[in-house]
């Protein structure tokens, strides 16, 4: 007879335990196939559509200056150009209707590449083009007029479809022509706009990289930056990771929670099978016909499970393009994605070899003098741990790999051990506590408490199931609250009301005027504010260093510099010495002092920025630790009086507080007597966040939710893996005059002691992580919704306990005669 004969009869004699196995593994191929596909669908996305989001293969990018003669010939060798000025201005369509815009000027062949269409005619001199929820927010239609800076014009269409760019839009894009641009006066020496140059190549195999470094190098003076194609969406592939790295690490913790249910499973199926083992030899079956047939009834109840948990996987991005797609800058490709369902299913076989390979080692290993005896104990021996060893480790090999960030997935997998390991002792706790009390109380709690310590109890795996899935999901609820808190509460209190930028520095006086006349409280922070990026470190060029290090952001193209006399508020001297209101003397310069960290840099040391293409190098004064939270107006660089002398600035400050709730009056002021000046709302741009913060965290809680109905199922699965001696027991108990209420109780107390000591011991160890995660690596208050953390412990005691007592029903409503007969 064959394995494959053995295995379809035996399998007809019931699963055996490899139901919850099925359950196990298929809930958590879902998830993480799921996320797996998620994140290799918007990666095609980008990178199927790079050249037409960038709008060409190369862009080259140079803050407040067009390029020379000498840059534009070197261009155009590599194939076509076109010019676009970008910034931030205000559009003022009435009285009342006022939009902070992202502003992009743009030639007649603009975009090279991608989609740029219009509802109406692309805008000309005079003209422009406005974004459709834009043009609904402020009531625009075609042939209206609206003003731009100092420029009236005329909206001669509404964009009907456009190429999204490198990320999420701060702000509603407009077009104009760049003949429009003069009109303006947005554009003015100290302004904050920036002049992209993107090119189409003229060899399309070319590497757009191999352009863009060879000009940046040729021209390492200027400031430039460039991004490729393969670039494009490097906001959103920067989201992604990052989202993706942590739904990733939940999954990852999901199939490591299902792992324990799937051992449960082979360990009863192991238990089931041991008879039919021993009998099969007695009669003459080989050890490898036997084996054979075990490993096909997995097989099929494993393919069972890969092939539904994998289909609902791939149909993620589907689902995820339907419902947010359109908040993305690109939408997910549908797939399917193999590559991503195999890398899923090769995980879930993995964990499933280490999970299940002991125990079906053990039953394989039954003699048929054992069954005679009526003897059939689990045996095992040190060969079998050698299989789950190294299929465990391959497992969390390619889990780290997978992530974008290894060197976080590893730590992730370490703090995954070790609190596996936590709640395995937690559990080993218990069982101690229970022998040490399992003869104090009456009957019902004593053989309550005594079942958490019966021999083939499940105690310690359960402890871990539990603990892992509901501290992940106290941590990770505490962390989005205390976010989410802070943006509508503790931020609000302390963040002024606006950002304004290009205020001309020689109208100082005037925009106070106007602040003080417009809002109950002005608080205004004005400091002068250039543009400039850092091309040499001690003497090492940025262009130079095979990396950037980790943590040196400041080397990261163009970013806010400033000139000050007094320290400013919420920044504290951690190294070095201030230089005072009174300085006169060479060059110095103050670095945030974890940027400086990252660099190596200390005090005596000398840092070069590029300005309008003007080398300065200044001597490094002091460290500063930056409160970045106080939303003040905060630089990474601040520079000495006199540094500067002759460059063109403007002002860069903060006004209002922002609890005030009529700031109408002000906005209007500002823009009739300055409307070159761009300012920008501390409540929308939270709101903005918010949204953000909430996709995320209804994302992260899906994922929990997941991990969660593992635990619970393996709490289920684990009470059938034990019906057997469970029903024997309460049979047992009956029959010695036990009631039906008294022996629920009993699984009650078993139960109820189990959950609410790990629901609590998860809760503390969640809450915990959650403060360091907020304090250490956010730096913001906790002040997470209590009331809902605290809700959480007894909603999943309720239905862990609830889950529990369903899969025990049968063998409390067991019939004694037929449980003696063993049926």
């Amino acid at each position: 007879m064959t394995s494959c004969t053995l295995a379809k009869r035996d399998l007809r004699g019931g699963l055996g335990g490899l139901g919850l196995l099925w359950l196990c593994l298929m809930l958590s191929v879902a998830g993480l196939a799921g996320v797996l596909s998620l994140v290799a669908s918007l990666d095609k996305a980008i990178a199927d559509n790079g050249r037409a989001l960038l709008g060409g293969d190369l862009e080259l990018q140079v803050a407040s200056r067009s390029a020379s003669e000498d840059e534009l010939a070197l261009m155009r060798e590599y194939g076509e150009v076109t010019h676009v000025v970008e910034t931030r201005a205000m559009l003022v369509a009435g009285p009342a209707k006022i939009s902070l815009v992202e502003l992009k000027a743009v030639e007649d062949n603009y975009p090279l590449a991608g989609p740029l269409e219009f509802e109406g005619d692309r805008p000309g001199e005079g003209e422009v083009g406005i974004d459709r929820a834009l043009a609904d927010d402020l009531g625009l239609d075609i042939g209206d007029s609206v003003r731009l800076g100092f420029a009236d014009l005329i909206v001669s269409g509404i964009v009907s479809d456009r190429a999204q760019g490198g990320g999420f839009n701060f702000a509603p894009v407009v077009f104009i022509d760049q003949a429009s641009l003069p009109a303006t006066q947005l554009t003015q020496p100290g302004s904050l706009y920036s002049n992209e140059y993107l090119l189409l190549l003229d060899d399309e195999d070319a590497d757009p990289s191999v352009a863009g470094t060879r000009f940046t190098t040729e021209f390492s003076e200027g400031s430039w930056e460039s991004t490729t194609r393969d670039e494009a969406a490097g906001g959103t592939q920067r989201f992604v990771a990052r989202t993706g790295d942590m739904l990733l690490l939940i999954a990852f913790s999901a199939l490591g929670i299902g792992a324990l249910g799937i051992a449960s499973a082979a360990r009863a199926f192991a238990a089931s099978r041991r008879a039919t083992v021993a009998q099969l030899k007695l009669v003459g079956g080989t050890r490898a016909t036997i084996g054979l047939m075990l490993a096909i009834e997995i097989i099929v109840v494993v393919a069972a499970a890969l092939v539904i948990g994998l289909t609902l996987g791939a149909l993620v991005p589907l689902l995820v393009g339907q419902f947010v797609g359109d908040r993305l800058p690109i939408a997910p490709d549908p797939g399917p994605h193999w590559a991503a369902l195999a890398q899923a299913s090769l995980v879930g076989i993995l964990v499933t070899l280490a999970a299940a390979w002991s125990p079906v080692a053990s039953a394989l290993g039954a003699r048929p003098a054992a069954l005679l005896r009526g003897s059939l104990e689990e045996q095992s021996g040190r060969r079998s741990w050698l299989v789950p060893i190294l299929a465990g480790g391959a497992a969390m090999a390619l889990a780290i790999f997978s992530a974008s960030n290894a060197e976080l997935a590893a730590i992730a997998a370490g703090g995954f051990i070790v609190l596996g390991l936590l709640f395995a002792g937690a559990g080993w706790l218990i069982r101690l506590l229970a022998r040490r009390l399992k003869h104090r109380g009456g009957p019902v709690f004593r053989l309550g408490i005594a079942a958490l310590d019966r021999p083939g109890n499940a105690t310690v795996r359960l402890s871990v199931a539990l603990g892992l899935g509901l501290s992940l999901l106290v941590a990770l609820a505490a962390i989005g609250q205390s976010l989410l808190n802070q943006l509508d509460r503790s931020i609000p209190e302390r963040a002024p009301a606006f950002f304004h930028l290009d205020i001309p520095g020689d109208r100082e006086d005037e925009f106070r005027a106007i602040a003080a006349e417009h809002l109950e409280t002005p608080d205004l922070n004005l400091v002068p504010n250039l543009r400039g990026s850092v091309t040499v470190v001690d003497g090492v060029a940025v262009a130079d260093m095979e990396e950037i290090p980790e943590g040196a952001w400041i080397l990261n193209g163009d970013r806010g510099l400033t000139f000050l006399g007094e320290l400013p508020d919420g920044n504290e001297i951690v190294e070095g010495e201030w230089w005072g209101p009174d300085y006169v003397g060479p060059p110095l310069v103050s670095v945030d002092a974890e940027a400086a960290r990252a660099l190596g840099l200390s005090p005596g040391d000398t840092i070069t920025v590029s300005i309008l293409g003007r080398p300065i190098t200044a001597e490094v004064a002091s460290l500063r630790e930056i409160d970045w939270s106080n939303f003040g107006v905060n630089f990474a660089l601040v520079f000495s009086p006199g540094t500067f002398e002759g460059a063109p600035y403007t002002l860069l400050g903060t006004s209002g507080s922002a609890d005030e709730t009529d700031t109408q009056a002000f906005e209007q002021a500002l823009v009739a007597a300055m409307p070159q000046v761009s300012t920008i709302s501390v409540a929308d741009a939270l709101d903005q966040g918010r949204e953000i913060l909430e996709g995320l965290d209804a994302a992260i809680r899906i994922a929990l939710g997941l991990a969660i109905t593992i635990g619970v199922a393996v709490l289920a699965g684990s009470v059938v893996a034990t019906r057997a001696a469970r029903t024997r027991d309460l049979v047992l108990l009956r029959l010695v005059g036990g009631q039906q209420r008294q022996l629920v109780w009993t699984q009650l107390i078993e139960f109820f002691t189990l959950s609410g000591l790990i629901a609590a011991g998860a809760t503390l160890v969640g809450i915990i992580a959650a403060k360091w995660m907020i304090d250490g690596r956010f730096e913001f208050e906790f002040v997470p919704d209590w009331p809902v953390i605290l809700a959480i412990p007894p909603i999943a005691v309720l239905l862990a306990v609830g889950a529990a007592l369903i899969a025990a029903r049968p063998a409390l409503t067991a019939r004694p005669a037929r449980a003696l007969r063993g049926r």
